[in-house]
């Protein structure tokens, strides 16, 4: 599905931000990046959405050479993304047409309206998003995602301002998701619990390089979220961190 073969990227005028990054990505593997703030984890995001392009090296995804955004990829960002003077309707509208222009209305209105019944968030369907919580602007902004048909889902930190609560649904509907949709995905965090909750591998930053891949045997697992061998397996990450 993804494959990054020695990357590198600095921003204007300042030292490499990354530094010879080779990486591989399965096919609906669920991938995430933890790291401490600066090392780069959101810059590899942006390059693997397209939005940025390497100083040297390449990025593959599904055997083609990246040059450009991708309209199969999605991008879920700490404030969702979307368009605060708009209706939950009009947001996902706006995202569906932006991927298929010929759709007819009574096509789009069906897709939102289930994808809004998948979330549970339907009776906010007409609301402006100033007038949802945190934790339901992230729903919508999934939902953004889900009525694009994309086949990889990036997410930069998407709960970091969600309180803890809040915090346990959004990822709980992130497995739910990932099983019914069978998403390729990879999450930016600073939460260690998220990241081995949410990721079959951990992938760790340090400095711009890849210090680490861990194998997770966790992922997914909400009966083992309050065993020992979960905070072990939390504790080892937190290793690879320091």
């Amino acid at each position: 599905m993804i494959e990054i073969r020695n990357l590198s990227f600095n921003y204007e005028d300042s030292e490499e931000t990354l530094k010879n990054i080779n990486l591989s990505i399965n096919k609906h593997e669920k991938v995430s990046i933890i790291g401490k703030s600066g090392c780069g984890k959101t810059t590899l995001l942006l390059l693997l959405a397209g939005i940025y392009k390497p100083t040297s090296g390449e990025i593959y995804i599904n055997d083609k050479l990246l040059t450009n955004v991708r309209k199969e990829t999605g991008i879920i960002f700490q404030s969702g993304g979307l368009f605060p003077w708009k209706t939950v309707y009009q947001n996902l509208s706006l995202a569906i047409k932006s991927n298929n222009s010929n759709i007819t209305k009574t096509e789009m209105n069906e897709k939102i309206d289930n994808v809004l019944r998948e979330l549970d968030i339907y009776e906010h369907k007409h609301k402006y998003l100033k007038e949802l919580s945190g934790g339901q602007i992230q729903r919508v902004a999934i939902e953004r995602i889900l009525v694009m048909n994309v086949d990889l889902l990036l997410m930069d930190e998407p709960s970091s301002s969600l309180d803890a609560l809040t915090k346990d649904a959004f990822q709980n509907t992130m497995l739910e998701l990932y099983k019914k949709h069978d998403l390729t995905s990879i999450i930016i965090t600073h939460d260690i619990e998220e990241a081995v909750y949410l990721g079959q591998k951990i992938i760790v930053m340090k400095d711009g390089y890849i210090h680490s891949i861990i194998d997770n045997e966790f992922y997914g697992d909400k009966d083992a979220k309050k065993t020992i061998q979960f905070y072990e397996k939390c504790i080892e990450v937190r290793k690879h961190l320091e």
